[in-house]
């Protein structure tokens, strides 16, 4: 009952978010509704992580349709371009970072980890292992990162960037009928895809797992996947952004009351930094600049590739530069924090 009573108030937030034309209504509906019920109730809203993971299931299965022989010689070769725009990302969080520190009296560990826009899980666990690191301080930044991107980037995208005939057409393919013959086979495809993601510890098991198990298969095969109807996105959303709401403790936020200023200029340094290099990655390799932006900007996967969809950008382009970062934080991003604090600590 609990549930059914916390998904109606979701997709109510979503649906009255739709009627003024928000971007991605039915995911920042959920996470407002959400966050602002446990922020009144003063108890966060329990959202099981089973429901997150069937949602973002669909989700991947949506963005891996998109993957072609094509789209892959093209994510092999702008491989190296990945790798640096990872790199300068990084670099734009360690600028804002520094900021942060010099403004706040939040310590060097705990601004590194918070404002450099790797994955919240990932952050979180990395500010467990170092001991001078304030885990409460890392979740705050990284969440108001994370929901300041999921804001502005989608509007960015919808409102400024995106080609209105190419987002007429991303509605039409989205609404219209499914080819229900082979659904069956790409639904155990997205399954096993999940699991075997799960079982190798794959950043984002439950959204990239399906994704590739996909874009193999359609590669491999040379078939075209059904379309997911928009019903099913929309529920997707919903359980994903409901359980990013049921996450964010808001009463904590009013202890940064004095840091809101330099945390935002931090995130806008970061976001200003995403568009540079997206634009440039648009004069070097001819990628739509929605896909470049979508794939340089500081948001998760799921977020972004929802964006991807309604705009018709390319999703799995975008997926390839938002993977190459995440892998490139997850991988050497804990040993830079860690040469950074022992050279300041010298």
């Amino acid at each position: 009952m609990h549930l059914l009573r916390t998904f109606c108030f979701s997709a109510i937030g979503g649906f009255l978010l739709s009627l003024i034309h928000a971007p991605l209504p039915w995911m920042l509906g959920p996470i407002a509704v959400t966050a602002l019920t446990g922020y009144y109730q003063k108890k966060r809203v329990v959202w099981p992580l089973q429901i997150r993971e069937v949602s973002q299931l669909f989700l991947g299965y949506a963005m891996g349709r998109s993957f072609t022989a094509e789209t892959v010689t093209l994510i092999v070769q702008a491989l190296p371009l990945m790798l640096l725009a990872a790199v300068l990302t990084v670099c734009a969080g360690l600028a804002s970072a520094w900021l942060l520190m010099k403004r706040s009296d939040i310590n060097m560990t705990s601004c590194l980890l918070g404002c450099v826009p790797g994955g919240l899980t990932q952050m979180v666990m990395l500010a467990d292992d170092l001991p001078d690191a304030d885990m409460t301080a890392v979740t705050i930044l990284q969440t108001t990162r994370m929901l300041s991107t999921v804001a502005v980037v989608p509007f960015l995208t919808i409102h400024v960037l995106a080609d209105a005939n190419a987002q007429a057409a991303a509605a039409a393919a989205l609404s219209s009928s499914a080819e229900w013959s082979h659904v069956a086979l790409y639904a155990v495809l997205a399954v096993v895809g999940m699991f075997v993601a799960k079982l190798i510890r794959m950043p984002a098991a439950s959204l990239i797992g399906p994704l590739l198990a996909t874009g193999i298969y359609l590669v491999a095969s040379g078939e075209t996947a059904p379309v997911l109807p928009n019903f099913w996105l929309r529920l997707a959303q919903i359980g994903a952004g409901t359980y990013i709401g049921a996450g964010i403790d808001a009463a904590k936020l009013r202890g940064y009351n004095g840091y809101w200023s330099s945390i935002f200029e931090g995130i806008f340094i970061v976001l200003v930094a995403s568009m540079v290099m997206a634009i440039g990655l648009q004069k070097l390799t001819g990628i739509g600049l929605t896909t470049a932006f979508l794939g340089c900007a500081p948001g998760g996967i799921a977020e972004m590739g929802v964006t991807a969809l309604a705009v018709g950008a390319d999703s799995a382009m975008m997926t390839a530069y938002q993977m190459a970062r995440l892998l490139f934080i997850i991988l050497f991003y804990p040993y830079i924090v860690k040469l950074i604090v022992a050279w300041n600590t010298k």
